[in-house]
């Protein structure tokens, strides 16, 4: 899949986004396309003394970042502080090379499934602070530049959304997640069967969703249901 076609399909997904976990999800997917099996994404707006109130996304659950911060506040965390020094996304292994041995705890502190990994981290600065950091992690990621530029583009495309989405003139969508999730692969161009198999619901429930997206939407057909959402409807 060429960088275009995994833009071009971030971009339909965040359209439908209603919420930052859809956000999250949308990133973590193309992340995964290059290797990464973890992600993070830390809203820096809403961090104050504790990391929990500003996950907007994390692959691996809440709590266990939440455990660790007690014990090693996240905004001391070498990742972080080169998020916030510098806007340009980094390889985390050549910042672990790169800091002092007392640094080294911050890696034996980790949880065991955590220490062997790498990966990449996406800072997004706004008039310059750090608005968001966004890290993704695997085993044997593809960790080059193209990937590296790919994802920084994939990330500052998800902040912009989130800002819609948090920006209280954004009128909130009438639909459930699960009406816009059917709606988004009806966009993509699948049958009825395809976003069940691909939902894990029959066709049958398929079509009560969108009927249902049709009903809030004010529209007639599918396709009317389709455009008005893209539109922002």
């Amino acid at each position: 899949m060429t960088a275009l076609e995994v833009l071009k399909e971030l971009t339909s997904k965040l359209s439908f986004a209603s919420n930052s976990e859809d956000i999250g999800r949308a990133l973590f997917a193309v992340s995964k396309k290059f290797g990464f099996t973890t992600g993070l994404i830390v809203d820096m707006t809403n961090f104050f003394n504790r990391i929990g109130p500003a996950i907007v996304f994390s692959a691996q659950g809440r709590a266990p970042l939440e455990v660790f911060d007690t014990k090693h506040p996240f905004a001391n965390h070498p990742f972080a502080r080169r998020a916030q020094a510098s806007e340009k996304p980094f390889v985390m292994s050549r910042v672990r090379a790169e800091v002092g041995a007392g640094e080294e705890e911050w890696w034996a502190n980790l949880p065991p499934h955590m220490r062997d990994l790498d990966g990449i981290v996406v800072p997004v600065h706004v008039d310059g602070e750090l608005a968001w950091y966004s890290g993704f992690a695997g085993r044997d990621p593809d960790l080059s530049q193209r990937t590296l530029s790919l994802m920084s583009a994939a990330v500052h495309a998800g902040y912009a959304r989130f800002r819609e989405l948090m920006n209280s003139k954004t009128p909130r969508s009438p639909l459930s997640p699960r009406e816009g999730e059917c709606l988004r692969w009806v966009a993509d161009g699948k049958t009825d069967v395809e976003v069940g198999k691909i939902l894990g619901i029959s066709p049958r429930t398929v079509r009560f969703h969108i009927n249902n997206a049709k009903i809030k939407l004010g529209v007639a057909t599918r396709i009317q249901a389709v455009a008005k959402r893209v539109g922002g409807g």
